[in-house]
């Protein structure tokens, strides 16, 4: 099996500097010795490192459409791709893959680390090994392919995927949705009667400035949302309490909501909880968002629904399109 692997920075391939960690331009060289290492592996690795290595909290959906467009071109060459990428974001870039690449034919796996590899306990090469043990495994008949995030044993659809820990080693979760796979000594998979669909890559131009979130809290005023609904913005991911409720007693709130929908821009209500579904209407408070033209992102994580709104958006498809898309689970 070939497996292409692109470092595009994040912890796992970093090193000490004075001012502090910072990518090893080397950390190509560095795994693909240890890789060699392995008398186990029967494959043929090509490890790239990206010229502009980047650090995930600064990562934008520019980046993710660069990330894309790498793999896109060395399609026909390998049989499964490895980005190695930041946890920060690793969730949102995972989410923009899976969208990319929707029904992908060939396994795509995210990973990183939450220690640097040069360190002596680290779960670099273990998450790396995890991930070439999914793409064996997912290129099997018995398991269907796709894009993933892997990390500390856990295989997560790649939409689905959330980091809840900033130090454990298990820091991402997948709170509405089981693991496709758990690696122990062996593999334990979740079996699945997807309907395969055909495979699609589309990799849209997007704006970085088009998506935005609107957070619920006590005390919220119109003004906290007035600047971040700007005149550019045509998408926003409102992260509300419970199932799906926020503030519904101040009318100027509940007006400025009116007046973006009715302006095209799309408001997709997700919980703020760390796992559970929006109910839109159960509540008078949430019924109040109904009215106002927000519509329910039902289950999905806040970083799938950012970077759905992005991709839609990216796609040109009008608002009433991307609002039916939303609630048919399309696309």
């Amino acid at each position: 099996m070939k497996i292409y692997i692109a470092y595009t920075g994040g912890t796992i391939g970093m090193v000490p500097s004075d001012q502090g960690l910072i990518p090893d331009a080397a950390f190509a060289d560095h795994l693909t010795q240890h890789l060699n290492e392995s008398d186990e592996l029967a494959h043929d690795f090509v490890i790239a490192s990206y010229p502009t290595l980047i650090d995930s909290s600064n990562a934008t959906p520019k980046d993710w459409q660069t990330i894309a467009r790498d793999i896109e071109s060395k399609w026909h060459d390998f049989d499964a791709f490895i980005v190695l990428h930041g946890t920060d974001t690793m969730a949102y870039t995972s989410a923009a893959l899976s969208f990319m690449f929707a029904h992908s034919d060939k396994p795509i796996i995210v990973t990183g680390s939450q220690v640097p590899m040069y360190k002596v306990r680290t779960d670099a090469m273990i998450n790396a090994m995890g991930a070439i043990s999914a793409c064996e495994e997912l290129n099997c008949e018995k398991n269907s392919s796709g894009v993933f995030l892997f990390f500390a044993g856990r295989l997560i659809e790649g939409d689905r995927a959330h980091k809840a820990h900033t130090s454990d080693w298990q820091a991402f979760s997948s709170p509405n949705c089981p693991e496709r796979g758990v690696l122990g000594i062996d593999w334990r998979w979740r079996s699945t009667d997807v309907v395969k669909q055909p495979m699609t890559i589309q990799i849209p131009e997007m704006d970085e400035g088009a998506v935005t979130i609107l957070p619920v809290f006590p005390g919220l005023r119109v003004a906290h949302w007035q600047g971040l609904l700007s005149e550019n913005v045509k998408g926003a991911v409102l992260l509300s309490y419970g199932a799906g409720n926020a503030p519904d007693k101040d009318p100027d709130l509940l007006a400025l909501l009116k007046a973006a929908t009715d302006c095209g821009v799309v408001i997709v209500n997700v919980s703020q909880c760390g796992a559970g579904s929006v109910a839109a209407g159960a509540y008078a408070a949430g019924s109040a968002l109904v009215k106002s033209g927000v519509i329910s992102g039902k289950d999905m994580t806040y970083e799938a629904a950012f970077v759905k709104l992005s991709f839609l958006i990216g796609l040109g498809l009008s608002s009433e399109e991307i609002r039916a898309g939303f609630l048919e689970n399309e696309f």
